[in-house]
């Protein structure tokens, strides 16, 4: 069975050439999440001695993949934090109870 999708096209600009995205997301957070890209590969050009477009844009992949790394382990951290806080609390509650 086949599922219909509701595509967005949305006309953004990422580092100087116009591209057209298709989304299931609104147009509007399309151009967001280009406009994050967009400015991460001026960030890094304006930084590298290069004019390469594709050392760039891996440049910012690679960059962009290690924020949502280190966001995703700080995460997993704090949810092992939470869980044993709430063990101990329930320890303590369990003991006040008997």
């Amino acid at each position: 069975m086949s599922h219909s999708r509701d595509l967005h096209n949305t006309k953004v600009r990422i580092f100087g050439s116009e591209y057209v995205l298709s989304s299931e997301e609104s147009g509007e957070y399309t151009s967001k999440i280009s406009n994050f890209v967009d400015q991460k590969m001026n960030q890094i050009a304006e930084i590298e001695n290069t004019g390469d477009t594709t050392q760039i844009a891996l440049m910012a992949a690679f960059d962009i993949a290690n924020q949502i790394v280190h966001q995703r382990t700080r995460r997993r951290e704090d949810r092992i934090r939470i869980d044993d806080a709430l063990r101990r609390l329930e320890q303590q509650t369990d003991s006040a109870k008997k």
